[in-house]
């Protein structure tokens, strides 16, 4: 994504997309790891909302937030 704008872009430059792929998900394990620990840290309780609702073409969501206070 740093290349956009730059003319002198080969197909070597860009990572592949089974590249691309391994590093979204290594920044999700680390981002998960990362809010483990500050739930385990909170400050009291973990509190949860949640949604559930369906697009036009009948395919299903659910979002679950959670909220807590950290020291």
């Amino acid at each position: 994504l740093l290349y956009v704008g730059q003319d002198n872009i080969t197909d070597k430059e860009l990572p592949h997309r089974t590249k691309l792929t391994d590093m979204i998900f290594a920044a999700f394990e680390t981002e998960y790891a990362a809010m483990l620990e500050r739930i385990k840290n909170s400050v009291g309780r973990v509190s949860f909302t949640s949604d559930i609702w369906s697009a036009i073409s009948l395919q299903s969501y659910m979002a679950i937030t959670a909220h807590y206070i950290l020291r």
